[in-house]
């Protein structure tokens, strides 16, 4: 005898049946405080429906880091039915199932809801599937510490100062959107039925395929819509040679279109074709993660064993796919920054949208051909930022032939599914901006900004518009973008929000903030011995590598994001914003203001312009940005002003030290912008007679630069330390970064620079004279002429 009454049986049946005809998903939530009630009432339910499931396996996810996760985990495994199939995947590995599907979703979230993993889910059914949400009733949820809010609790921080906005803001959604239904497993009666859903009957789309193609109708028929047919179509021309343009196909699309799958079977026949042409083929597929290619993997694999190939997939320790090899070809996953030491017959950046956009194009000026594409609205970020700010360059670019297309139509389920449009709008993956009028231009031009300190209950909870004119400007502005960062920023104590906004109510400018620092002195003790500390990401940071405890103890600011309206750049808005921040600060005792970031030479500018000091920057690259993390503090209190000139100085000494490694690939654009921020210690200049001699016989006589190179490493060094400095050029000082204190060879510094080599040696000889006349005292050949001639006697020991 089932536990939920024939009638709420019935009403979940008929609702799917009704789903199943538009080809369209259904969410259930059943909540409950009872485990045993909450899992027979699963039960129940899923008996219902298994004849309309049973299609395709079942996915259950649940936390096996909880032991009760895992007692219902078997309890269901034990009662469920015989006759489907069920796949068991833990939270922390559900990459592994990106790109499968399944005929329903059981979502465990009892223990732990996390929106990183709400996100990943929700694509993964296909139509007339369903979800069923496994939730503590809404008074549990509220007062449960989850793993993911565990991790938001900074050190001078309680449970109880959890905001708990993202939780508020899931319940409400639930209740608002048609096609979810909410039950109360202890109770048995439904807390909200399913709703009117306005659908229509799914008709199976005809594909029409091309009348004549390269392409065998055997290949296009692995499409499963017009879409796809269409992007095939496109990869075709990828056959031809690339002479005198480079080719690039941008691909955009939202989650689950089966833009992935659609470049496998594109790069499968590729392999093929190109083996057969020219005798072997090597594809590089890169992405922020090898978990984001797993479709373009397995569908390159189904086309290659579709031409007889013996195909072998090799996979790492994780179970994910990274390489595709067969006789004469080869198709692998490298990170995008070691793409930038690979070569290629074609290049596959999947994701776009989380690599910074400088990556993008230096990984066009290595690969003749590359096919970039990225999710518009999905879990891993959005790509609407990355499609305007990359197109609207590349379209620009000389000797490139571009092919663009966006897929629409999605590949599990129909168009307008009720899921789809609860998980945009609950996650806020298709939020954007206000547009921008000529009018809203004239009142930026005039100043008309107001910086705004909202009312936090107030933007996440009640106000719709502005939360995702707000959000939106950081899906638009940034390159990575996932649900955490909301929830993180709805949840997390430490955490406030800023922005500036026109007179007329749009806001042009977005900032997330974090409070740091305030520790005592066994915390900033523990981090001086290594320990990881929760948040406090700078005063960790400064203590780890300078040991100066006093820092951890002042009170400050870590800008985490801050964004601009992407149609009002470069117009003083972001400027305005810090500055505000700043007189915020000061007047609530806060001792200074910074952030991190991956440096690039325009944001660096950014963050010099407006007074913050370089303190840290790490010693490896990011494997997937492929830049290097910096730290800058702007010091508000005379304490922080001692502290960071102290530490700005070091730092200044150890990048000169360190650019020839680990820094040697550091752009010297970037770090002669970091030497010239950089206090100066104006330590003195001491050279044995022997090496004036060295010096002084390249720069005035026939001497070559690499016998005084360790010479010429004091001068450049005295010139960057040294507040007298003599004038040099912007190619004289980059060449020092370069060749001297980075120690390239000739070729990548002249290719770095874009300089000849006569140019380069030419202007460093004169640099070197230069140097010679400002600190030596001597400017001619003839002056030098007398540490020419030495004798041992008069050489001090």
């Amino acid at each position: 005898m089932p536990l939920v009454p024939l009638e709420h049986l019935d009403e979940v049946r008929e609702e799917l049946v009704k789903a199943s005809k538009s080809k369209h998903r259904r969410l259930l939530v059943i909540m409950g405080d009872d485990d045993s009630r909450l899992m027979a009432t699963l039960l129940d339910f899923l008996y219902e429906v298994k004849d309309l499931i049973a299609s395709e396996k079942v996915l259950y996810t649940y936390h096996s880091f909880y032991s009760d996760g895992s007692m219902r985990r078997e309890f269901f495994e034990k009662g469920a039915p015989k006759d489907i199939t069920i796949e068991y995947v833990s939270y922390h590995k559900l990459d592994t199932v990106l790109g499968r599907t399944y005929g329903a979703c059981i979502a465990d979230f009892i223990n732990n809801l996390e929106p990183n993993d709400l996100g990943k889910i929700m694509g993964v059914v296909r139509g007339g599937g369903i979800y069923i949400f496994l939730m503590p009733t809404p008074n549990r949820l509220m007062s449960t510490v989850t793993r993911f809010q565990s991790n938001l609790i900074v050190p001078g921080y309680t449970d109880k100062d959890l905001k708990r906005y993202f939780e508020k803001r899931l319940l409400n959604k639930l209740m608002e959107h048609q096609g979810i239904a909410i039950y109360d497993a202890d109770n048995r009666y439904w807390v909200k039925k399913f709703g009117q859903v306005a659908s229509r009957l799914y008709e199976e789309p005809k594909l029409v395929f091309p009348e004549k193609s390269k392409i065998p109708l055997k290949v296009f028929r692995l499409a499963v819509t017009q879409d796809q047919v269409e992007v095939l179509k496109i990869i075709e021309n990828f056959y031809s040679k690339a002479e005198k343009e480079k080719m690039i196909f941008v691909l955009t699309a939202d989650r689950g279109r089966g833009k992935s799958s659609a470049i496998g079977i594109g790069v499968g026949w590729l392999a093929h074709r190109l083996r057969r042409a020219k005798g072997r083929c090597n594809i590089i597929v890169t992405s922020p993660s090898p978990s984001n290619v797993q479709e373009v993997f397995r569908f390159s694999r189904k086309v290659l064993e579709l031409f007889k190939h013996e195909v072998d997939s090799h996979e790492d320790e994780e179970g994910f796919i990274h390489k595709v090899t067969a006789k004469g070809i080869e198709i692998e996953y490298v990170t995008p920054f070691e793409a930038l030491r690979t070569r290629g017959d074609l290049l596959v950046v999947d994701e776009a949208a989380s690599i910074p956009v400088p990556l993008l194009f230096k990984l066009l000026e290595r690969y003749n051909k590359v096919i970039y594409s990225s999710t518009v609205h999905g879990y891993e970020g959005s790509g609407r930022g990355f499609t305007i700010r990359f197109l609207h360059r590349i379209r620009n670019e000389k000797g490139v032939k571009l092919y663009e297309y966006e897929m629409e139509e999605p590949i599990r389920y129909a168009r307008d599914d009720p899921v789809e449009r609860w998980t945009f709008d609950t996650l806020l993956l298709d939020a954007e901006p206000k547009e921008l009028s000529q009018e809203d231009f004239s009142l930026i031009e005039s100043q008309q900004v107001v910086y705004v300190a909202p009312d936090e209950e107030e933007l996440f909870l009640k106000n719709e518009d502005e939360l995702r004119q707000f959000f939106g400007i950081y899906v638009m502005a940034h390159y990575r973008n996932n649900p955490n960062d909301l929830g993180i920023m709805m949840d997390a104590p430490h955490h406030f929000v800023r922005m500036a906004r026109l007179e007329n109510g749009k806001i042009v400018v977005s900032m997330e903030l974090a409070v740091e620092g305030n520790m005592d002195e066994d915390l900033c003790r523990e981090s001086a011995r290594g320990a990881w500390l929760m948040g406090n990401i700078i005063p960790d940071r400064v203590i780890k590598h300078y040991k100066i405890l006093d820092f951890g103890k002042l009170k400050g600011i870590r800008v985490v994001r801050i964004a601009t309206h992407i149609s009002a750049m470069n117009k003083g808005l972001g400027s305005f914003a810090l500055a505000k921040l700043e007189e915020e600060a000061k007047e609530k005792g806060f001792d200074w203001v910074g952030a991190g970031f991956g440096v690039t030479y325009e944001l660096l500018r950014f963050w010099l312009k407006n007074g913050f000091v370089p303190v840290h920057m790490s010693p490896e690259r990011n494997p997937v940005s492929g830049e290097y993390s910096i730290i800058v503090v702007k010091p508000l209190s005379e304490e922080a002003k001692k502290i960071v000139d102290v530490i700005a100085k070091e730092f200044k000494q150890k990048l000169l030290g360190s650019l020839a490694s680990p820094y040697f690939d550091l752009e010297p654009e970037v770090a002669l912008l970091l030497l010239e921020a950089l206090p100066d210690p104006n330590p003195k200049l001491a050279l044995s007679k022997l090496q004036l001699a060295r010096f002084l016989t390249y720069a005035w006589s026939d001497m070559t630069v690499e016998n005084c190179m360790d010479v010429f490493n004091m001068v450049t060094k005295h010139y960057f330390l040294s507040s007298s400095r003599p004038t040099l050029t912007e190619k004289q000082k980059l060449l020092l970064v370069s060749k001297i204190l980075q120690a390239k060879s000739w070729r990548l510094t002249c290719d770095e620079l874009n300089m000849t080599l006569t140019e380069a040696t030419s202007l460093l000889k004169e640099t070197a004279q230069t140097f010679s006349r400002h600190y030596l005292g001597i400017g001619s050949p003839t002056e030098a002429e007398k540490y020419f001639y030495l004798h041992v006697d008069k050489i001090e020991p």
